[in-house]
């Protein structure tokens, strides 16, 4: 009884462990060409009246572009073309109820990206550029353990 138990937990674990591979893999940060980063300002609507944060990620290979909205859970999938327009959307409603449309459209230029992130209820801005790297401190000079500090 305990090796069909412990055989049925083995089993799954591989699956979980197998589906967080593939999800890794298509998340990964290996996996793109461009990362740009922003704020969204809002330029119209009812419901927005706070700027938010917002990440855009390009793979040219494939024209695939990935955009999420204030850093959070949404993300709006789409294309760039060879032009540099892109083009996401994602459809947020359940399947018996009226459209409720997320999309972002606009253009690459150089390093950045301009365009309009649009809600049922607002629109936003979106100039994003590309992150500046954060410099590499490895140890503090005076730190207490004298890491780093040869003595």
């Amino acid at each position: 009884m305990r090796a069909a138990a412990a055989l049925a937990l083995a089993l799954l674990l591989a699956a979980c462990s197998s589906a967080a591979e593939v999800a890794g893999r298509a998340l990964s940060t290996k996996n793109y060409d461009a990362r740009l980063v922003g704020e969204l300002e809002p330029a119209g609507g009812t419901a927005c009246d706070q700027p938010m944060p917002a990440t855009l990620v390009l793979r040219f290979k494939d024209h695939a572009a990935a955009f999420t909205p204030n850093d959070g859970t949404l993300i709006l999938r789409g294309a760039v073309n060879e032009d540099g327009e892109v083009r996401a959307a994602l459809n947020t409603a359940p399947p018996t109820k009226p459209p409720y449309l997320l999309t972002l459209e606009g253009r690459l230029n150089d390093d950045a990206f301009n365009g309009l992130y649009r809600t049922p209820l607002c629109t936003y801005k979106a100039d994003l550029v590309s992150p500046t790297p954060l410099p590499h401190h490895y140890y503090e000079k005076r730190n207490p353990l004298g890491l780093g500090s040869g003595g």
